[in-house]
């Protein structure tokens, strides 16, 4: 009898299995991702069409658009800005991205972070300190100013 036919307890094979799971990977990656572009546009106090666009962009080009179309993308990012708006927002959002600390999501939700941030082409202090936020938060080293930031980003 074939692995694939083998149904476990809850009468799911391995491929549905592994498909669950690697479904459930996505989406928490794409949460994760979601949820720190939220935390960085609105750490200036406004949300820029500049920043939704990295956004969608970051998402298309890391395969991560192929499950949810974009209406449904920015549906879920402007529920979470409006979360972070909210009194301990940024707060809950940064403690529920720690629980991704030392997995692999991590370093790539920086990195769609530190898109966000330079989308509107002028970093904010506040967002600096959100993106360090979310840094900490993942058990990832601190940047040491904001000049690293820009270095990074190859911006002058």
């Amino acid at each position: 009898m074939s692995h694939q036919k083998i149904r476990n307890r809850c009468g799911m094979t391995r491929p549905e299995i592994m498909a669950a799971y690697l479904e459930h990977r996505d989406n928490e990656l794409l949460d994760g991702v979601i949820s720190g572009a939220a935390l960085i546009a609105a750490a200036d106090g406004r949300v820029e069409p500049a920043e939704r666009r990295q956004l969608l962009d970051f998402l298309r080009r890391n395969s991560l658009l192929v499950t949810n179309t974009r209406t449904e993308v920015l549906d879920f990012f402007e529920r979470r800005v409006r979360e972070v708006e909210q009194p301990r927002g940024a707060e809950a959002v940064v403690e529920d991205l720690a629980r991704l600390v030392g997995r692999s999501p991590a370093r790539f939700i920086v990195e769609a972070g530190r898109e966000i941030a330079i989308a509107d082409r002028c970093v904010d202090p506040r967002e600096q300190h959100a993106l360090q936020l979310i840094r900490t938060a993942l058990g990832l080293r601190r940047l040491r100013s904001e000049g690293e930031l820009d270095r990074a980003e190859g911006a002058p």
